[in-house]
């Protein structure tokens, strides 16, 4: 007997509502089943004895695959969820102990993510549940029933995350790039240290550094970041960008980043014979990506003998421009697109501290970290984030809690480095992200946040004005779709009201046109001169959105062509004056806080010490040796004040005789005190 049933149900719902009542009515968006055709499956005579009869596994995309260990984890999981739920341990579930049980917050519920993480349903969907799970419609659910209901939810869950994920490869710009095309590569060797002397201005050079880098690719798992020579003295960092490969489905069953090295991007900043480009004259340390972390990643996966190394990589390739560039520079900025910009985001504490600059931007390239629920942070814990250098001893411990985001490393280096700029750049409806942020959903166990243009962008504003609180802080939005615009040639037409030019015709509608379009260049830049404008000190750096200014109870009633009211208040003039400032004290912080218990634990060592490591050192060592002079002087000067003192005393109580010769004894005594002093 086929059944027919429509419902609607929660698959696997956003982050677990800790203090909810069971059965509260949910916030996420619940997804909508439509009616589905299943046979129902054999079932024993005898309920309670009952043993699962396991289906095929072909074409039903699970994420966990169905043999040996991971099987038999999967149905132990299983069985603890089950008798967890039997109440009156019966060996039965009825529709009371289902309904009381699968929204509570229970410790056994958290062992499988993926199958009953969170769920805040209502009572009539806690039901609906019930009966999509009793097969046979008898009321009470036998452990082959529940088995196979489990693996009809996953089924459906497998389908959307694999269609989620099919949307960021389509859509991710980075993807489509090919194979790598070299025209000048070098390998880092004891005897070859690649200097960028050797290398051509402007023409891009492959730099292998060897050591522990490399890419997450099976085939070819060399490692090579790009350099394009320019000024020795301005230096432009930027992290390319590819998705992530952060679980074992996104990584063997559905890759979803970049695994070798990619063609070189030959547009946007790349561009240096365009005389539009800000960044003709720096030289580009093109941070390759191939290891699907985030570029920040330092672990060894349990699958597949994949190893994610992404810190690595990016460090050897800043080794090698503090080696081939001025000591001092006079510009530095930090970008990257898509996932180079929340590895820009991350970074940004430490290079800023690792760099002598006169001026420094951060350039954050379509993409913030929002993602589902608490995915994130499992995330970065799971690709070893926590023991890299990049977090202070405060940040890795929050780290290892499992409570750290990208955007925490974003805020501490605002507030760290108050007269460098930070920038983003994003767009109101960027697909992409959209696309993303499902994809983390499904393979996680958690419905997404964010479903739609108008929720993306409430979800964007929210995050940009936690960074609006920072002055030094701006961002330009763009009224769009469009993920990245650095690396292409939009970055040289883009305007905050879209990619694309506004053509006016004739006769007064053509006029009407271009008298809007004046008083728009009035007020708004185009995007490239936006940035040329970040790049120059002492210059008033303002954010850019263009639309109606809503205030934020009014986001998710105002579409996706609104601005945050706070936009047109974000503005700031920087200087110069106070970023040697800047250094010493994070660096003198950095000293006490970071080095120093790290360097008695044994955890750090002079090999690894990075430029505020010694910085902040030699400021120490000098402040001691001013100290101890100090000290010295001060102890002389005191003693020749008790010689001068006990000179009358003498005169007065010797003999009259006896008495010059005292005196003369000491006022030579005093005389040499004075000259050693001097001397």
């Amino acid at each position: 007997m086929v059944k027919h049933r429509a419902f609607t149900v929660l698959l696997l719902a956003a982050a677990v509502a800790s203090n909810t009542a069971p059965c509260a009515a949910f916030e996420g968006i619940v997804s909508t089943v439509a009616v589905e055709q299943f046979a129902p499956p054999k079932v024993s005579a005898n309920k309670k004895n009952a043993t699962p009869e396991r289906q095929s596994s072909k074409g039903n995309d699970r994420l966990v695959p169905e043999s040996g260990e991971e099987l038999e984890s999967l149905e132990r999981g299983l069985r603890t969820i089950f008798y967890g739920m039997d109440a009156d341990g019966n060996g039965v579930l009825n529709e009371t102990e289902v309904v009381a049980k699968i929204v509570r917050d229970s410790e056994w519920r958290y062992e499988l993510l993926w199958i009953l993480e969170g769920m805040r349903l209502t009572e009539a969907e806690c039901k609906q549940l019930f009966k999509l799970l009793d097969a046979d419609n008898s009321g009470t659910l036998d452990l082959q029933e529940f088995f196979l209901g489990a693996d009809r939810l996953r089924g459906k869950d497998r389908k959307r995350a694999k269609e989620a994920i099919q949307r960021v490869v389509a859509s991710e710009p980075a993807m489509d790039l090919g194979e790598t095309s070299m025209t000048q590569t070098c390998s880092v060797t004891s005897t070859e240290r690649c200097p960028m002397s050797d290398m051509p201005r402007d023409i891009p050079s492959l730099v292998f550094p060897g050591g522990v880098t490399r890419c997450l690719s099976d085939t070819d798992k060399l490692y090579a970041f790009r350099v394009y020579p320019g000024d020795t003295d301005k230096l432009y960092l930027d992290f390319q960008g590819g998705g992530a490969c952060f679980n074992e489905y996104t990584t063997m069953n559905q890759t979803m980043c970049k695994t070798n090295i990619a063609d070189r991007p030959r547009s946007g900043v790349y561009n240096k014979s365009d005389e539009r480009n800000p960044f003709r004259a720096y030289t580009i340390v093109s941070v390759v990506y191939c290891s699907g972390d985030l570029h920040v990643g330092s672990t060894a996966r349990p699958y597949g003998g994949i190893v994610q190394r992404g810190y690595a990589n990016a460090q050897s390739a800043f080794d090698w421009a503090k080696e081939n560039l001025r000591p001092r520079l006079e510009s530095l900025v930090i970008g990257g697109c898509s996932a180079g910009s929340l590895a820009a985001q991350m970074w940004a504490p430490l290079l800023l501290g690792s760099f002598w600059y006169s001026h420094a931007v951060i350039l954050a390239d379509s993409y913030l970290d929002l993602f589902p629920g608490r995915t994130q942070e499992r995330i970065l814990l799971d690709l070893g984030i926590c023991d890299t250098p990049l977090l202070s001893e405060l940040r890795r411990a929050q780290c290892f809690r499992g409570n750290l985001t990208a955007h925490d490393l974003f805020e501490d280096a605002m507030a760290a480095y108050p007269t460098v700029t930070f920038a983003q750049v994003n767009s109101k409806y960027d697909k992409t992200q959209r696309y993303f942020h499902q994809a983390v959903a499904y393979t996680s166990g958690v419905l997404p946040d964010i479903t739609n243009g108008s929720t993306y962008l409430a979800a964007v504003n929210r995050r940009l004005r936690s960074f609006k609180r920072y002055p030094n802080y701006v961002s330009f939005l763009v009224n769009g779709g469009q993920h990245c615009y650095t690396p292409f040639a939009d970055f040289y037409t883009t305007t905050a009201n879209g990619t694309a030019a506004i053509s006016c015709g004739d006769g007064p509608a053509g006029h009407l046109c271009r008298a809007r379009q004046k008083v728009f260049n009035a007020h708004h830049m185009k995007l490239v001169d936006w940035v040329h404008n970040l790049l120059l000190p002492r210059t008033v750096k303002h954010s850019d959105c263009y639309g109606k200014k809503l205030s934020a109870d009014k986001w998710t009633l105002g579409g996706i062509a609104y601005c945050d009211e706070g936009d047109e208040r974000q503005r700031y003039r920087d200087s110069d004056h106070s970023r040697q400032q800047d250094f010493g004290r994070v660096a003198l912080q950095k000293w006490v806080f970071d080095a120093v218990p790290d360097f008695l634990t044994g955890r750090l060592t002079f090999v690894h010490w990075s430029g505020p490591h010694v910085a902040a050192t030699a400021m120490g060592i000098a402040c001691a040796m001013v100290v101890m002079a100090l000290a010295a002087i001060t102890m002389r000067q005191r003693r020749l004040q008790w010689l001068g003192s006990h000179t009358a005393s003498a005169a007065s109580t010797l003999p009259q005789v006896g008495a010059s010769e005292a005196a003369r004894s000491l006022q030579e005594q005093v005389s040499e005190e004075n000259e050693l002093l001097l001397a």
